[in-house]
């Protein structure tokens, strides 16, 4: 994955690892949103925090480490901030339950996901909180919007002063 994709061929392995984490990121915040409440607490959502900690630093390393062309980083940080982050740490505090036990307000799938775009973009309305463990967590992702963001606007800059400065040498 050194070069810069230039054809739909080039996209493709890209195009289907970020297909892919959309669709799982969808499936655990799904799965994990919609325990039941005998199923759904500390046990579960422990397993499901260190999960999540091992996918965040995973992910991170692939990005730096492993991809090597802007675009594609661009691609794949972007579809993590828009989409995949928010629905993990979603799927994080469903499976710690509802009814005030991680999510002050929250009854159901939906409210964990408003509340998990809320605190990752740190706009913090107030309506709902975390309370416990969760408080930590919503930190953890409040530091990890920030992060992406910037990584990402990194990312698009670096493009962006790439492909100027290649152009401006073409017209030299």
């Amino acid at each position: 994955m050194a070069h810069d994709p230039t054809t739909l061929q080039d996209w493709k392995p890209t195009l289907i690892a970020a297909m892919g984490l959309v669709i799982l990121s969808g499936l655990a915040w799904y799965i994990l949103s919609h325990l039941t409440e005998s199923a759904a607490g500390d046990t579960i959502g422990a397993a499901a925090t260190i999960g999540l900690a091992i996918w965040l630093f995973s992910q991170t390393w692939y990005y730096i480490a492993l991809v090597r062309s802007p675009k594609r980083q661009l691609l794949l940080m972007g579809i993590s901030f828009i989409q995949v982050v928010p629905f993990l740490f979603a799927a994080v505090y469903g499976s710690y339950g509802y009814y005030d036990l991680c999510v002050e307000g929250a009854r159901g799938p939906a409210d964990v996901l408003y509340f998990s775009y809320v605190t990752f973009t740190t706009v913090g309305f107030g309506d709902l909180r975390p309370v416990g463990v969760c408080r930590a967590l919503a930190v953890a992702e409040a530091i990890t919007g920030y992060i992406l963001l910037g990584l990402f606007v990194a990312a698009a800059v670096g493009l962006y002063g790439r492909s100027h400065r290649h152009r401006h040498d073409k017209d030299a």
